[in-house]
């Protein structure tokens, strides 16, 4: 008890500490004034143009996210924010082949009737089916087949497609696998099943020609590309449609399989015509976006704070514009409203500060997993990793952080209490998280570094999660304001600290 009341004590000392930074840095009243430079019109109006339809939903990838990107440099270097990519440019590269949707393709239902002719009957997207993202060009038609989770797992001694012909055929899937307790060590040995990508590719390697993957009627990227090999997401309606009849449910099986780890594989005996057109651009590069406010003070200079969201978002099918408002093009313009007023003349910070923009989390967390391979900084000098992602719908705020890192929520607390009295939620992270990654921040945290993240609580707005409706009126501009104050305040904080007290 004693040692960690010392330890607590220590970390008060070095938060009281730390705040007589705003006069030691510069005169109280200039930092004061960048702070409420932070403006929600200003905001609103890089809202507007990130999500303008000329970037096409910023698939990454593609012309129009690189176009995004450029826009995103332009400010940073207007504002005086150092580059930090490759060859003294805001961007840090790499290759990433992409699938362009021409259209909304289609989805039928064959009904065979009495008098031996069929009705079909056709859906609508994105009510009832989002076309597959990342899917081969063509038509099938086919039967459908169900295989529980898609999983072929023989060392767990697990096979949906033990004992099914699939060949030709297309094979309806749920998400996920059937062991679920992620903070249990034993769902290490199921995780790699869990990926979309891993679950086409399996479904092709068993010879399917098709998939229908029970994702919800929304778009979805992050899925592998097999060439030829038609890929949807479906809704409610046409899978009850295709349960019809048959004397089962999806959701009975999902818990049998889940109780069992045995599974529930069948031939439905249904018909379905699947059409998409799609282009694959396999030449495809993009990039994170890196600028960096350099530390002044010659040792601390090389420690480094890095706060990141990401800049893609899912981009446009066939129509269907998911221009990313609140995923993300909040968390980016919360980081960029925080850059511009950190970069303002009379900002002094002891510590460098890196805004990492990041391409590619949309299609399989790829600009974040780069990074961590091709770190700009070490990852012994890099304090913490702050991650924003749909941060700006509500009217609260939530600060989480590894355990590694708890205290550095004491920075967030202070500037919060003193500036922005907004309800704060403040969590801390404990024990391992086994399951797929699924933020940016986690593949910093798996990769040993301590991390944070950024959130909005209490939603206002209705919330369109890869849907056409997150565009630019998605958010609440006025809680996005208080946010990147916040951010403000806590790095000037947390970039002067003698000690920072973890």
């Amino acid at each position: 008890m004693r040692k960690r009341t010392r330890r607590f004590i220590t970390l008060l000392t070095a938060v009281a500490c730390s705040v007589l930074t705003f006069a030691q840095n510069a005169d109280n009243q200039l930092l004061l004034k960048h702070f409420h430079s932070i403006s929600s019109e200003e905001i609103t109006d890089w809202m507007s143009e990130l999500c303008d339809p000329k970037y096409n939903g910023r698939l990454a990838g593609t012309p129009e996210y690189l176009e995004a990107a450029e826009w995103v440099a332009e400010n940073l270097k207007e504002w005086g924010v150092k580059p930090a990519g490759d060859n003294g440019t805001y961007f840090q590269w790499f290759d990433h082949p992409y699938t362009v949707v021409n259209d909304m393709g289609a989805l039928q239902l064959h009904l065979p009737q009495k008098d031996g002719t069929t009705i079909m009957k056709s859906y609508k997207a994105p009510a009832d089916y989002y076309p597959g993202m990342n899917s081969g060009n063509g038509e099938i038609t086919a039967e459908v087949v169900y295989v529980g989770y898609g999983v072929t797992a023989p060392e767990l001694n697990y096979d949906d497609y033990r004992g099914i012909d699939v060949s030709g055929r297309i094979v309806l899937m749920n998400r996920d696998v059937p062991y679920k307790d992620a903070r249990n060590p034993e769902y290490s040995k199921w995780v790699k099943y869990c990926y979309h990508h891993y679950k086409v590719e399996n479904a092709a390697a068993h010879g399917a020609a098709g998939m229908l993957y029970i994702d919800g009627n929304s778009a979805n990227p992050n899925i592998a590309y097999v060439n030829d090999m038609i890929v949807m997401g479906i809704g409610p309606e046409p899978l009850a449609d295709i349960f019809a009849g048959l004397h089962r449910k999806n959701e009975t099986l999902q818990s049998q399989i889940d109780k069992s780890f045995r599974p529930a594989s069948f031939a439905t005996g249904k018909t379905v015509t699947m059409k998409a057109n799609t282009t694959r651009h396999p030449e495809g590069r993009t990039c994170n976006v890196v600028g960096m406010i350099e530390g002044s003070d010659p040792l601390l200079k090389d420690e480094v704070i890095i706060i990141g969201g990401h800049l893609d978002a899912v981009g446009n099918a066939g129509g269907l514009l998911v221009s990313g408002g609140l995923d993300n093009t909040s968390g980016v313009v919360d980081i960029l409203a925080a850059a511009k007023a950190l970069a303002s003349p009379g900002i002094s910070l002891k510590r460098s500060v890196l805004f990492l923009l990041i391409g590619g989390e949309e299609v399989g967390l790829l600009g974040s997993t780069f990074y961590t391979e091709h770190p700009i900084f070490p990852k012994e000098k890099t304090l913490t990793y702050i991650n924003l992602d749909m941060v700006g719908n509500g009217t609260g705020l939530a600060v989480s952080a590894s355990e590694s890192c708890a205290g550095l929520t004491e920075y967030f607390k202070m500037a919060n209490e003193n500036y922005i009295h907004r309800p704060l939620r403040v969590s801390t992270s404990r024990g391992v998280y086994y399951g797929r990654p699924r933020s940016d921040g986690l593949v910093f945290l798996a990769e040993g570094y301590r991390t944070m993240s950024i959130s909005t609580t209490d939603a206002v707005k209705p919330v369109f999660y890869h849907l056409p409706g997150d565009d630019a009126t998605a958010v609440t501009p006025d809680i996005m304001e208080d946010v990147a104050g916040m951010i403000y305040l806590a790095l000037i904080e947390m970039a002067n600290a003698e000690e920072l007290g973890y």
